[in-house]
């Protein structure tokens, strides 16, 4: 293929291509230019025949190897596909069809523009006649009358203006719903993170979008699997809720298949690779959106509910005033005006609003029911550490013991903890990565122990990290000296505790200072007459100082993973609306139980599958932004209704008294509808 230079700059080039790239195409390219480091993003021109590739300065020849990677025989695949989103704004998609409507208006005889007419008039018999069918009164049957009345009364154009407007109206519908649902894809399965594999007895990280069939990878406990694969070693059990819908962990051994985004609750496994497609369950999942219609909340199905409804009462008024007047174009101002169309096309639309609003400001909602779950919301509970304070602690202060120096000990608690997710672990690694300490493999296998740490062997002897519980479970000594060190210390950080041979050898002070917007916010939630409650395994004293500052309505200490399940499930059989915050494996349960889930982007996988929403931008601030598009939201769907109600009545109003026309009906009324769908597109800015 050759590929010619339009223009070049330090960090952008401009190239012809050797074939022309509609949508299908260039989501292609784009999926290759996210597996080339240094190519940062592209640019598609208008015609579909020049792309500008933008690359970080100084690795011009990056290019060059994404250009390698193009295929010509997927380009023409690509091409084949059938074009899933072709207009690139509601402004396009109104000019098409007004274009194509003069043209024909213009220069088609009057005998072949009638023929045309009748020929768009199947597609309407079709849907009302599957309607009659499965016996239902709905708003493809009440065009279908209208279109057929009007051409029966010899009213042509009343019945081409109606087809045109209802035809704009479903195009701009659908580009609504598809616009969104791509920004959706390209938000969930375009992240690439770093897997451990495994080869010939070593381990290494390598970037996921390099991974290859045949690979073997590592996945740890509350790892998600991001690829299919075969098990080749290790034993564990795998939560497949995202496959069954069933959250009871799956046993899996050697042999068994493993599927992408299911995640390790117990145990490891090494998985080699059968599909190298990243998020194959994603990508399916987004697939299956695309071809059926978007998740409606209750709320929306309710809606839509009572826009079917509506529908028999425009059969009624049309019957009644033709028995009184027996006058047939003021009996068909119910069939040109009516309430279902305009709540049954903005309704959606209102959702995808509020959703693609929210992602703008860096919040990921899973579906349209979570924002009518969370209007309701009245218990705000919080997990303390990764949530309310930062998800970054850092360690203060290293304490060795039994001859060992601090390198010596954050070398191997750095070893053992960058297997597993928490904020804690994370701060141990940061640490020895800060002070520059290399930590290669030296344990034998890794248990983690819930709520409490992680338990392995170093050269055939038993080595834990974790808290002071683990250790006493373990039967670790503890001299009088170090209980007087934990003792002073408690107080004011969290302790790391790390044992080798039964022996305490280090304790490492970590401070996990509070989210700056942490206080504000709560109490204002608290002045909003929010109950808010804290949910910590940490110590009543350790969170003393925390509850000095925020006036909590209820605080648990010390909570195990299941207790957070109860104490969740205790305050829905008192009545409350729950919402929790958390991010760590150990709120899974609770965030999955609760009305309405949240965890931050550095959460971890099993927690981000379990949650509702997601917080990219790791700020508690996402509350207020969720609370105002809600708020704006239901105003919203309130205005429709009124809109809807009030201006198709005064229309109706029109009609039946004779002032306009039953064309122009048509045209005020699918006016009104497009007027309250681009208020429904357009209300969250």
């Amino acid at each position: 293929m050759k590929f010619i230079i339009k223009h070049q700059s330090n960090s952008r080039v401009r190239l012809e291509l050797p074939f022309t790239c509609p949508h299908s195409v260039q989501m292609y390219l784009e999926e290759l230019a996210c597996t080339v480091p240094g190519i940062e993003k592209l640019h598609f021109y208008k015609d579909l025949k020049h792309v500008g590739v933008y690359f970080t300065q100084g690795k011009v020849q990056q290019v060059q190897r994404f250009l390698s990677l193009i295929q010509m025989e997927n380009v023409i695949e690509k091409q084949k596909e059938v074009q899933w989103l072709v207009a690139s704004s509601p402004y396009d998609i109104i000019s098409m069809h007004l274009y194509r409507r003069m043209l024909s208006k213009a220069f088609l005889p009057t005998p072949i523009r009638m023929g045309w007419i009748l020929l768009k008039m199947v597609k309407f018999g079709k849907a009302a006649f599957q309607s009659i069918c499965e016996k239902k009164l709905s708003m493809s049957l009440l065009d279908f009358v209208a279109i057929s009345t009007s051409m029966a009364m010899g009213d042509h154009k009343t019945a081409d203006m109606i087809m045109f407007l209802l035809n704009l109206g479903d195009d701009l519908d659908d580009w609504s719903q598809k616009k969104s649902i791509e920004e959706l894809e390209k938000n969930l399965t375009n992240n690439i993170y770093e897997i451990w594999i495994e080869k010939e007895g070593e381990r290494f990280k390598k970037m996921s979008n390099h991974v290859e069939v045949g690979d073997v990878f590592v996945a740890t406990e509350g790892q998600e699997i991001y690829f299919d694969g075969r098990v080749v070693n290790g034993r564990g059990y795998l939560n497949e809720s995202s496959l069954t819908g069933e959250s009871f962990p799956v046993s899996k051994k050697i042999g068994d298949m493993v599927y992408a985004n299911t995640v390790v609750e117990h145990g490891e496994l090494l998985v080699e690779v059968t599909n190298k497609q990243q998020n194959l369950r994603l990508q399916q999942i987004v697939q299956l959106i695309k071809s059926s219609e978007f998740h409606q909340s209750k709320q929306q199905k309710q809606l839509m509910e009572k826009a079917d409804g509506l529908v028999k009462y425009n059969f009624i008024g049309m019957a009644l005033t033709y028995l009184f007047t027996r006058s047939v174009s003021k009996a068909l101002t119910f069939l040109l005006v009516d309430y279902s169309c305009a709540l049954k096309l903005s309704s959606p639309a209102t959702y995808l609003t509020a959703i693609k609003a929210a992602s703008n400001q860096g919040i990921v909602i899973k579906g349209s029911n979570s924002l009518d779950e969370y209007a309701q919301v009245d218990t705000f509970v919080f997990d303390k550490t990764g949530t309310l304070t930062t998800g970054v602690p850092k360690i203060q202060r290293i304490i060795a013991y039994e001859g060992y120096d601090d390198e010596e000990v954050l070398r191997i608690a750095a070893c053992l903890e960058e297997h597993f997710y928490h904020p804690i672990a994370t701060a141990v690694v940061k640490k020895a990565e800060d002070e520059g300490i290399e930590h290669e493999e030296m344990h034998g296998k890794l248990t983690h122990v819930a709520s409490k740490g992680i338990v392995s062997s170093i050269d055939g002897k038993r080595v834990v990290i974790g808290s002071l519980e683990l250790l006493e479970d373990e039967k670790t000594t503890i001299s009088n000296e170090q209980k007087a060190v934990i003792e002073e210390y408690s107080q004011k950080y969290n302790l790391l505790y790390l044992s080798y041979d039964g022996k305490l050898i280090a304790i490492f002070l970590i401070d996990t200072p509070l989210r700056g917007e942490a206080i504000a916010l709560l109490k204002e939630l608290k002045e909003k007459g929010k109950q808010i409650v804290l949910l910590t395994g940490d110590t009543q004293k350790r969170t003393e100082t925390i509850c000095s500052l925020i006036p909590f309505d209820r605080v648990y200490t010390q909570v195990k993973p299941e207790q957070k399940h109860q104490v969740i499930e205790q305050l829905q059989e008192e009545g409350h609306h729950v919402l929790m915050i958390g991010d760590g494996i150990n709120d899974s349960a609770a965030l999955s139980l609760a009305n309405v889930g949240i965890v931050m982007a550095g959460a971890s996988d099993i927690a981000r599958q379990a949650s509702d929403i997601l917080f990219l931008n790791e700020q508690l601030t996402g509350l207020e932004v969720l609370e105002n598009i809600t708020e704006q939201l239901n105003r919203q769907l309130d205005s429709n209704l009124k809109h809807t109600v009030g201006i198709n009545s005064f229309l109706m109003g029109l009609g039946l008294i004779d002032i306009v026309s039953p064309s122009l009906l048509a045209v005020l009324h699918n006016v009104t509808t497009t007027f309250i769908i681009g208020k429904s597109l357009t209300y969250i800015q």
